[in-house]
Protein backbone atom coordinates (compact mmCIF):
# COMPACT_ATOMS: atom_id res chain seq x y z
CA UNK A 1 0.00 0.00 0.00
CA UNK A 2 1.40 3.42 -1.07
CA UNK A 3 2.29 5.11 2.13
CA UNK A 4 1.08 8.80 1.10
CA UNK A 5 -2.27 10.01 -0.14
CA UNK A 6 -3.04 13.41 -2.17
CA UNK A 7 -6.51 14.77 -1.20
CA UNK A 8 -7.93 18.03 -2.66
CA UNK A 9 -10.06 20.59 -1.22
CA UNK A 10 -12.22 23.56 -2.55
CA UNK A 11 -14.62 25.57 -0.77
CA UNK A 12 -17.43 23.11 -1.61
CA UNK A 13 -15.66 20.18 -0.10
CA UNK A 14 -17.22 19.11 3.08
CA UNK A 15 -16.10 17.94 5.40
CA UNK A 16 -16.34 14.45 6.64
CA UNK A 17 -18.23 13.31 9.59
CA UNK A 18 -17.03 10.66 11.82
CA UNK A 19 -17.87 9.80 15.35
CA UNK A 20 -14.93 7.78 15.53
CA UNK A 21 -12.15 9.68 13.26
CA UNK A 22 -8.84 8.43 12.62
CA UNK A 23 -6.27 11.12 13.32
CA UNK A 24 -4.63 12.04 9.72
CA UNK A 25 -0.99 13.43 9.86
CA UNK A 26 0.60 14.97 6.33
CA UNK A 27 1.63 18.26 4.56
CA UNK A 28 -1.03 20.43 4.05
CA UNK A 29 -0.54 23.04 0.98
CA UNK A 30 -2.98 26.15 0.05
CA UNK A 31 -3.15 26.47 -3.79
CA UNK A 32 -5.23 29.60 -3.65
CA UNK A 33 -7.18 31.69 -0.93
CA UNK A 34 -6.97 31.88 2.63
CA UNK A 35 -7.04 29.05 5.90
CA UNK A 36 -7.20 30.31 9.32
CA UNK A 37 -7.25 27.59 12.09
CA UNK A 38 -6.54 27.31 16.12
CA UNK A 39 -3.45 24.50 16.36
CA UNK A 40 -2.74 22.73 19.69
CA UNK A 41 -1.09 24.90 22.09
CA UNK A 42 -4.25 28.08 20.66
CA UNK A 43 -2.31 29.74 18.26
CA UNK A 44 -4.11 31.18 15.83
CA UNK A 45 -2.05 30.17 12.31
CA UNK A 46 -2.69 32.03 8.83
CA UNK A 47 -1.94 30.27 5.57
CA UNK A 48 -2.18 32.13 2.57
CA UNK A 49 -1.94 31.01 -1.56
CA UNK A 50 1.60 29.23 -1.89
CA UNK A 51 2.27 28.18 2.34
CA UNK A 52 2.53 24.45 3.43
CA UNK A 53 2.84 22.80 6.78
CA UNK A 54 3.16 19.84 8.82
CA UNK A 55 -0.14 19.26 10.23
CA UNK A 56 -2.11 16.94 12.72
CA UNK A 57 -6.15 16.69 11.95
CA UNK A 58 -6.10 16.11 15.60
CA UNK A 59 -4.86 19.70 16.09
CA UNK A 60 -6.89 21.87 14.37
CA UNK A 61 -10.07 23.74 15.40
CA UNK A 62 -11.91 26.70 14.78
CA UNK A 63 -11.30 26.84 11.19
CA UNK A 64 -12.43 29.44 8.69
CA UNK A 65 -12.00 29.80 4.98
CA UNK A 66 -11.37 32.97 2.64
CA UNK A 67 -11.90 33.53 -0.72
CA UNK A 68 -11.72 37.09 -0.95
CA UNK A 69 -8.31 36.76 -3.07
CA UNK A 70 -9.57 33.67 -4.75
CA UNK A 71 -11.11 30.85 -4.69
CA UNK A 72 -10.19 28.32 -1.93
CA UNK A 73 -8.28 25.47 -2.92
CA UNK A 74 -5.79 23.17 -1.38
CA UNK A 75 -4.12 19.61 -1.24
CA UNK A 76 -3.07 17.49 2.05
CA UNK A 77 -0.36 15.11 1.29
CA UNK A 78 -2.19 12.57 4.41
CA UNK A 79 1.31 10.45 5.38
CA UNK A 80 1.13 6.84 6.86
CA UNK A 81 2.16 7.03 10.70
CA UNK A 82 5.04 4.11 9.94
CA UNK A 83 6.67 6.61 7.45
CA UNK A 84 7.06 9.53 10.61
CA UNK A 85 7.84 6.46 13.10
CA UNK A 86 10.64 5.39 10.47
CA UNK A 87 11.80 8.55 10.26
CA UNK A 88 12.06 8.86 13.56
CA UNK A 89 14.51 5.62 13.89
CA UNK A 90 16.61 7.30 11.17
CA UNK A 91 18.03 10.53 13.22
CA UNK A 92 19.06 10.97 16.88
CA UNK A 93 15.85 12.41 18.94
CA UNK A 94 18.10 13.79 22.06
CA UNK A 95 19.94 16.44 19.55
CA UNK A 96 17.37 18.37 18.84
CA UNK A 97 16.00 21.60 20.30
CA UNK A 98 12.90 21.56 22.20
CA UNK A 99 9.94 24.00 21.55
CA UNK A 100 6.23 25.00 22.67
CA UNK A 101 5.57 25.94 18.84
CA UNK A 102 3.06 23.23 17.26
CA UNK A 103 3.04 24.81 13.84
CA UNK A 104 5.61 26.21 11.22
CA UNK A 105 5.01 27.70 8.29
CA UNK A 106 6.88 27.25 4.84
CA UNK A 107 6.66 29.09 1.95
CA UNK A 108 7.09 29.20 -1.49
CA UNK A 109 10.67 30.76 -1.09
CA UNK A 110 11.45 26.86 0.22
CA UNK A 111 12.95 26.36 -3.29
CA UNK A 112 14.13 22.74 -2.32
CA UNK A 113 11.45 21.32 -0.42
CA UNK A 114 8.93 22.86 -2.77
CA UNK A 115 10.57 21.10 -5.75
CA UNK A 116 10.78 18.00 -3.98
CA UNK A 117 6.95 18.21 -3.20
CA UNK A 118 6.11 19.19 -6.99
CA UNK A 119 8.56 15.69 -7.45
CA UNK A 120 6.39 13.94 -4.78
CA UNK A 121 2.85 14.63 -6.71
CA UNK A 122 4.06 13.80 -9.73
CA UNK A 123 4.57 10.20 -8.16
CA UNK A 124 1.26 9.93 -6.65
CA UNK A 125 -0.66 11.04 -10.16
CA UNK A 126 0.95 7.77 -11.66
CA UNK A 127 1.43 4.52 -10.58
CA UNK A 128 3.78 4.73 -8.11
CA UNK A 129 5.85 2.11 -5.99
CA UNK A 130 5.41 2.18 -1.85
CA UNK A 131 9.26 1.76 -1.96
CA UNK A 132 9.85 5.42 -3.67
CA UNK A 133 6.81 7.38 -2.21
CA UNK A 134 8.04 6.42 1.31
CA UNK A 135 11.78 7.45 0.19
CA UNK A 136 10.47 11.36 -1.42
CA UNK A 137 8.62 11.65 2.08
CA UNK A 138 11.44 10.95 4.42
CA UNK A 139 13.36 13.27 1.92
CA UNK A 140 10.69 16.50 2.36
CA UNK A 141 10.59 15.26 6.05
CA UNK A 142 14.25 16.01 6.25
CA UNK A 143 14.02 19.16 4.49
CA UNK A 144 11.44 20.38 6.61
CA UNK A 145 13.40 19.71 9.74
CA UNK A 146 16.56 21.18 8.37
CA UNK A 147 14.68 24.66 8.33
CA UNK A 148 13.11 23.99 11.91
CA UNK A 149 14.82 21.29 14.09
CA UNK A 150 11.86 21.68 16.63
CA UNK A 151 9.73 20.12 13.99
CA UNK A 152 11.12 16.93 15.35
CA UNK A 153 9.01 17.33 18.86
CA UNK A 154 6.00 17.23 16.75
CA UNK A 155 7.00 14.62 14.41
CA UNK A 156 7.83 12.09 17.23
CA UNK A 157 4.31 13.09 19.39
CA UNK A 158 2.12 12.11 16.33
CA UNK A 159 4.28 8.88 15.43
CA UNK A 160 3.10 7.49 18.71
CA UNK A 161 -0.98 6.32 18.47
CA UNK A 162 -2.79 5.47 21.55
CA UNK A 163 -4.65 2.41 21.62
CA UNK A 164 -7.66 3.80 20.29
CA UNK A 165 -5.84 4.77 17.44
CA UNK A 166 -4.04 2.26 16.80
CA UNK A 167 -7.83 0.33 17.03
CA UNK A 168 -9.50 2.74 14.71
CA UNK A 169 -6.68 2.59 12.26
CA UNK A 170 -6.63 -1.68 12.62
CA UNK A 171 -9.99 -1.92 11.70
CA UNK A 172 -10.01 0.92 9.10
CA UNK A 173 -7.54 -1.58 7.31
CA UNK A 174 -9.51 -4.18 7.53
CA UNK A 175 -13.09 -3.45 7.05
CA UNK A 176 -14.23 -6.77 5.64
CA UNK A 177 -12.38 -9.11 8.07
CA UNK A 178 -14.18 -11.01 10.90
CA UNK A 179 -13.42 -8.27 13.15
CA UNK A 180 -13.84 -9.98 16.69
CA UNK A 181 -12.48 -7.75 20.13
CA UNK A 182 -10.46 -11.58 21.04
CA UNK A 183 -9.30 -11.78 17.52
CA UNK A 184 -8.07 -8.16 17.21
CA UNK A 185 -6.43 -7.50 20.86
CA UNK A 186 -3.46 -9.60 19.83
CA UNK A 187 -2.62 -7.98 16.64
CA UNK A 188 -1.95 -4.79 19.19
CA UNK A 189 -0.35 -6.51 21.05
CA UNK A 190 -2.62 -7.49 24.26
CA UNK A 191 -5.54 -9.72 25.58
CA UNK A 192 -9.49 -8.83 24.86
CA UNK A 193 -9.61 -7.99 28.65
CA UNK A 194 -7.15 -5.08 28.23
CA UNK A 195 -8.12 -3.80 24.99
CA UNK A 196 -12.07 -3.26 26.71
CA UNK A 197 -10.65 -1.87 29.57
CA UNK A 198 -8.49 0.53 27.56
CA UNK A 199 -11.22 1.26 25.40
CA UNK A 200 -13.47 2.01 28.77
CA UNK A 201 -11.28 4.29 29.73
CA UNK A 202 -11.72 6.42 26.35
CA UNK A 203 -15.68 5.86 26.99
CA UNK A 204 -15.38 3.58 23.53
CA UNK A 205 -17.11 0.56 22.75
CA UNK A 206 -15.30 -2.02 20.85
CA UNK A 207 -18.36 -3.55 18.83
CA UNK A 208 -20.45 -0.15 18.32
CA UNK A 209 -16.78 1.23 16.94
CA UNK A 210 -16.60 -1.88 14.20
CA UNK A 211 -20.15 -0.69 13.40
CA UNK A 212 -20.13 2.83 12.76
CA UNK A 213 -16.70 2.61 10.93
CA UNK A 214 -18.17 -0.21 8.63
CA UNK A 215 -21.12 1.66 7.91
CA UNK A 216 -19.48 4.98 7.51
CA UNK A 217 -17.41 2.69 4.79
CA UNK A 218 -20.41 1.72 3.12
CA UNK A 219 -21.55 4.90 3.16
CA UNK A 220 -18.89 6.30 0.86
CA UNK A 221 -19.10 3.22 -1.47
CA UNK A 222 -23.05 3.98 -1.77
CA UNK A 223 -21.80 7.43 -2.85
CA UNK A 224 -18.81 7.09 -4.86
CA UNK A 225 -19.03 3.80 -6.76
CA UNK A 226 -21.76 1.74 -8.83
CA UNK A 227 -21.55 -1.42 -6.73
CA UNK A 228 -24.31 -3.37 -5.31
CA UNK A 229 -25.53 -3.11 -2.12
CA UNK A 230 -25.00 -6.66 -1.73
CA UNK A 231 -21.50 -6.07 -2.81
CA UNK A 232 -21.49 -3.35 -0.76
CA UNK A 233 -22.73 -5.44 2.31
CA UNK A 234 -19.43 -7.68 1.66
CA UNK A 235 -17.15 -5.73 1.24
CA UNK A 236 -17.59 -3.87 4.49
CA UNK A 237 -17.37 -7.37 6.63
CA UNK A 238 -21.55 -8.29 7.13
CA UNK A 239 -22.50 -11.49 6.29
CA UNK A 240 -26.00 -10.79 4.28
CA UNK A 241 -27.21 -7.54 2.74
CA UNK A 242 -30.30 -7.90 4.83
CA UNK A 243 -28.42 -7.46 8.07
CA UNK A 244 -26.37 -4.64 6.51
CA UNK A 245 -29.53 -2.84 5.54
CA UNK A 246 -30.85 -3.70 9.03
CA UNK A 247 -27.60 -2.12 10.63
CA UNK A 248 -26.81 0.82 7.84
CA UNK A 249 -30.76 2.32 8.79
CA UNK A 250 -30.06 2.09 12.42
CA UNK A 251 -26.72 4.14 12.14
CA UNK A 252 -27.88 6.10 9.42
CA UNK A 253 -32.21 6.92 9.40
CA UNK A 254 -32.23 5.27 6.17
CA UNK A 255 -31.59 1.56 4.19
CA UNK A 256 -29.00 1.94 2.12
CA UNK A 257 -31.12 2.12 -1.04
CA UNK A 258 -32.89 5.05 0.27
CA UNK A 259 -29.49 6.57 0.79
CA UNK A 260 -28.31 6.00 -2.37
CA UNK A 261 -30.95 7.79 -3.67
CA UNK A 262 -31.10 10.39 -1.99
CA UNK A 263 -28.00 11.01 -2.95
CA UNK A 264 -28.50 10.71 -6.73
CA UNK A 265 -32.16 13.13 -6.51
Amino acid sequence: MVPVQLHEFNSQTRRKSDRYPVVRNGIFMIKSGELTYQDKVGESIILKSGDFLLYSSGDISKIDLSTSSGNFQAESLVIDVSVFQKFISYINTDDHFRSTRESFIFTQENTFIVKLLSLLREQLEGQPSPETIEFMTLAVLSEMVNQHQELLDFIHRISVLTISQQLIRYVEQNIASDLTIDAVAPKLGMSASTLKRKLQSDKLSFANLVKVKRINYAATQLRVTKKTITEIAYETGFKTAAHFSTTFKAVNGSTPKEFREQIQA
